[in-house]
């Protein structure tokens, strides 16, 4: 093995002085950069080195680790070598020449069995420094004997990576063909503009230009080779950031052969194949095949997969296959990316499990075809032609992946962010998405689907609700103290836009405590306004939200650990005048204190002791004046705060004498004598869902948080009041529970929470029943038109089998489907995700059934009202015989209703609810 010294053309010949001491410090004895790599003892050949990784014109972003991969050899064996990356600056004619660091020197050490010929791969970590400049990159080798050797190459700090992922040295073009290549950049500040250059028996260039700018790509290329050409060229790439720094890879040597006679050898082909571990209808089933042709041979023209998809359920299979050409020929490795959707599926079955088996083939210029089927290998197996046209591998199984299809279809956000609620408008039939992170509203067009241009908001809006009229979403601003309007345009959606001048800026709310002692110098007055400074006290920012039937606002606000409770407050605005917010305090107890008086909803009070005359004596002469309380308590009539009230009492009854003139005059004022505020029962400890019936007669109201303080409230949006108050755990049975989404049915007859399992209760919050449900999951919504329910308070109502329905979602990815009535299970949707937030519902578009045997029938509300129609489900009023399958007034495929629900992974799953998934698991079905 002959001596190999340190290459010229990478720069560095002869390292002394300044470098020497830096490299070499912690060395002793002479110059171990002398060129003539003698050492002592008789062996005086030092090794062989040679840099393979990074190669010559190379760059590094700035802040990168640097691998270097290098192959060294020796006879009599190695000792060590060492990997280096430095900058010289300065100038060696002016002594200001220094040798500065620009990565961590790595020293691998061989000890037992010594190598020969080994390829050493380390890693160096960068020194940090911003500065960009040229650099050096060394390995030093010594053997056993002490003889070294070392290897530079320049390395540019601070451009682009460019890395030729399918060339080597000495590869073989053939004339006439394409030459397939693929490039890997990579520059986090960008890169802007690359260029692939051959030069020699001919030339050419392929420029691709990047705007915006690409921070990692991978270039798929390819250059055609001129026919009737023979010789060597060079093939390099030259790369900018959008600096104006340069990087490159190459130059290679390459050489050009004429089309071999005699072609006999196909293709080598390997194959991976990817899928989600659940199959929704429209995702995606991942093939890439990738291989190359024989050196000197015809070159490929035709990649492709063939894919079988078995039902062992049906006992049948079907069969697809795609192909790509190329013209002319392509050489060197190719790898093609293929994409296709679940297929032989029965779509009334869903979960569906099939076995999809795939191969890859390549097929070359002279007709030869190789098959593969495994990620980790490049083949060359016969293929056999399949009935459908596509071609596997002969004998041999392809890749198989054994899969689900269950329901519904994902929708994630194009541009990031996170999903906290969503809202469906029936009218432009679109799904609309708070995107907490990105501060805006994401428009789905579900016809389309696909998304429209996203909505501006407020600051990390959460809770949405559409208002009565249909044409504005309610938007509670979470990261603010604000709701905002957005107008939703025509009906089709043009015009859509925030109503900036409508955006609700809520107020500040105060309690008070106002404590009375009597002293001999008299009776004192001691204000306490709550919360206290320096606790946790209310936070004002909106979390969800409903309207009522009046047009009222209800919602609740954030929780915040150690900063504050959350609240639900009331937004109205009486006709001419301006919005006015007050806090819903009617579910809370009252601590009882006798010299305390508990105060809410006034502008100010004043409490004074005033002197009055005393009662005459017997001859009618004035008597002695005494000291009596006088009251004033100030407030505004609600949404007209220039419209003062003043409410004045004196003497024993003060207090109550001013609250009663208070009120009398339109002031929603509030006194409470005797009591003070317990600010536990005020304010809310977890998230806390707000849920509207369909006709807005009722909100319902229900805090997460755990037992003893976690409640359902029922607000009645006639009578606006809090008309039932209850302890989450009178209802849920365990006492850890947590209320995970509420749901009121259409006029508020029947309302659901969500826990472990689902209750069910009436609107004077008694238990109807539960459905159990698998541990996990959230969210609860009943049918659209799910009204009537029979109750005490409603001896008219009657059980509606094709609507009285509810949907949970579970933690075994399924939403469960319970007849309100009986509380039993009668079907389950499979779905991808797991639901864990709020689930939304609306009736099916008329679009939707279209082509289906689909008869419904008109429902009623509790007052005689029609609220819409429903599709049949039942041919008999008990709900006990579900229409068969198909031949009858409903086919199982006809849609129901649709769902939509935020799901754990960041999206929103839409289900197509058809009446064969609420009636798989009925009783006549089973």
């Amino acid at each position: 093995m002959h001596q190999r010294p340190i290459r010229a053309r990478r720069g560095l010949i002869l390292l002394t002085g300044a470098w020497a001491t830096f490299a070499l410090g912690a060395c002793e004895g002479e110059n171990l950069f002398d060129a003539s790599g003698r050492g002592p003892g008789s062996d005086s050949r030092g090794p062989s080195v040679e840099i393979v990784q990074p190669r010559a014109e190379a760059a590094l972003p700035l802040g990168d680790s640097l691998l270097i991969q290098a192959l060294v050899r020796d006879d009599t064996g190695i000792d060590s070598v060492r990997f280096e990356g430095f900058a010289i600056r300065g100038s060696r004619e002016l002594g200001t020449e220094q040798v500065v660091a620009r990565f961590e020197p790595k020293t691998v050490s061989f000890s037992g069995r010594i190598p020969r010929d080994t390829l050493v791969t380390r890693y160096l970590t960068p020194v940090p420094s911003e500065l960009r400049e040229l650099a050096r990159v060394a390995v030093t080798a010594w053997d056993q004997a002490g003889n070294r050797t070392a290897d530079t190459i320049p390395l540019v700090i601070g451009g682009p990576e460019v890395r030729f992922l399918n060339v080597a040295q000495g590869q073989t073009l053939v004339a006439g063909q394409s030459r397939n290549v693929r490039l890997q950049l990579r520059d986090p500040v960008g890169v802007a503009r690359v260029e692939i250059m051959v030069d020699g028996a001919f030339q050419t260039s392929i420029i691709r230009n990047f705007n915006p700018a690409v921070e990692s790509f991978v270039l798929d290329t390819a250059f055609v080779v001129p026919t009737g050409v023979t010789g060597n060229v060079t093939l390099e790439a030259r790369a900018l950031n959008v600096e104006g720094n340069a990087g490159g890879d190459g130059p290679f040597r390459l050489s050009v052969v004429p089309v071999g006679v005699a072609d006999q050898r196909a293709p080598r082909v390997g194959l991976q194949f990817a899928a989600p571990l659940r199959l929704e209808i429209r995702d995606s089933l991942v093939v890439q095949v990738s291989g190359q042709d024989e050196d000197g041979g015809s070159g490929v023209v035709r990649v492709g997969y063939t894919a079988l998809a078995i039902s062992q359920l049906r006992r049948d299979t079907l069969v697809i296959t795609e192909e790509r050409t190329f013209s002319p020929a392509r050489t060197g490795s190719l790898t093609q990316t293929f994409r296709f959707e679940p297929f032989n599926v029965d779509s009334l079955s869903l979960p569906d499990t099939l076995i999809f088996e795939v191969s890859g083939f390549m097929l070359d210029q002279a007709g030869n075809c190789g098959a593969g089927v495994r990620p980790d290998s490049l083949v060359a197996l016969p293929c056999v032609a399949t009935s459908g046209g596509g071609r596997v591998a002969q004998g041999v199984q392809g890749n198989r992946l054994t899969r689900p299809v269950v329901a519904g279809r994902t929708v994630r956000l194009p541009t990031g962010g996170r999903v906290q609620d969503a809202a469906v408008d029936t009218i432009r039939k679109t799904l609309l998405l708070a995107n907490t992170n990105r501060n805006q509203i994401e428009v789905f067009r579900l016809q389309q689907e696909s998304f429209a241009s996203p909505l501006g908001a407020g600051s990390r809006p959460w809770g949405l609700s559409i208002n009565r009229m249909g044409d504005t979403l309610l938007v509670a601003n979470s990261g603010g103290t604000d709701v905002s309007n957005i107008y939703l345009g025509d009906r089709n959606g043009l015009g859509s836009r925030e109503d900036s001048g409508r955006r609700l800026l809520t107020p500040d709310v105060t309690l008070w405590d106002v404590q009375r002692t009597s002293e001999q110098q008299g009776v004192t007055f001691e204000v306490f306004v709550l919360p206290f400074v320096g606790t946790a006290g209310f936070t004002d920012r909106p979390q969800y939200i409903a309207q009522d039937s009046t047009g009222r606002l209800v919602y609740s606000t954030v929780t915040s650990t150690g900063a504050g409770r959350g609240t639900v407050r009331k937004a109205f605005t009486p006709a001419g005048g301006e919005t006015e917010v007050v806090m819903l305090f009617e579910h809370a107890l009252f601590s009882k204190a006798d010299e305390f008086i508990a105060m809410a909803n006034l502008d100010d009070f004043r409490f004074d002791v005033v002197g009055i005359p005393g009662p005459p004596d017997a001859d009618g002469n004035p008597g002695p004046p005494e000291s009596v309380l006088r009251v004033e308590l100030y407030d505004h009539v609600p949404g007209f705060p220039d419209q003062v009230l003043v409410g004045t009492g004196i003497g024993e009854a003060a207090i109550l004498d001013a609250y009663v003139d208070l009120r009398s005059q339109g002031s929603d004022g509030f006194v409470n004598l005797g009591v003070r505020w317990n600010m536990n029962q005020v304010g809310f400890e977890d998230t806390t869902y707000v849920a509207a019936s369909g006709d807005g007669g009722w909100v319902v109201i229900g805090e997460g948080a755990r037992a003893p303080l976690g409640r359902l409230i029922m607000y009645n949006a006639g009578q606006d009041r809090v008309s039932g108050v209850v302890q989450v755990s009178d209802i849920l049975t365990n006492a850890g529970e947590k209320v995970l989404g509420v749901g009121l049915n259409n006029d508020g007859t029947l309302g659901v929470a969500r826990g472990f399992d689902a209750y069910f209760f009436n609107p004077d919050l008694r238990l109807r029943g539960l459905a159990e449900l698998p541990a996990g999951g959230a969210g609860a919504v009943l049918h659209p038109l799910h009204a009537n329910f029979p109750s005490i308070g409603n001896a008219g109502g009657r059980y509606e089998p094709n609507t009285h329905l509810a949907f949970l979602g579970t933690g075994e990815r399924t939403i469960d489907v319970i007849d309100t009535f009986r509380f039993r299970r009668l079907g389950r949707l499979y779905i991808r995700d797991v639901v864990s937030g709020p689930l939304r519902a609306v009736l099916p578009f008329p679009e939707d059934n279209v082509g289906r045997t689909c008869q419904s029938q008109t429902v009623f509300n509790r007052v005689g009202r029609s609220i819409g129609s429903a599709i049949r489900i039942y041919s008999d009023p008990d709900g006990q015989l579900p229409y068969p399958a198909t031949g009858g007034a409903t086919d199982d495929d006809c849609i129901v209703l649709k769902l939509f629900g935020i799901t754990a992974e960041g999206g929103v799953v839409v289900v197509d609810v058809r009446k064969g998934d609420i009636v798989r698991e009925h009783p006549v079905r089973r």
